[in-house]
């Protein structure tokens, strides 16, 4: 059994994105969700998260032009994506 203290700290990953047509290039822990990252790394505050489960919507982004709950997608995952957002 393992035990959390057992666990390898999360050093974080690398992402490279165009966010509103902009590269960024950042430093992200694995467990950030996209939405976080947007509003507190990179200011973009319109991107709202209200009931972290995907229902509401108030935190959709396009992600490579689909329609993305940024409250259910890691920051890690849109890495060398096209991310926008208001």
């Amino acid at each position: 059994m393992t035990c959390f203290n057992d666990l390898a700290p999360d050093t974080g990953r690398t992402i490279e994105l165009q966010l509103n047509g902009q590269p960024v290039l950042a430093q992200v822990s694995v467990r950030q969700h996209l939405g976080d990252f947007l509003r507190e790394s990179q200011g973009f505050k319109g991107t709202h998260i209200g009931c972290e489960h995907g229902v509401c919507g108030a935190c959709t982004v396009r992600v490579d032009g689909r329609a993305v709950r940024s409250c259910l997608c890691l920051a890690v995952q849109a890495d060398a994506a096209q991310v926008f957002t208001i």
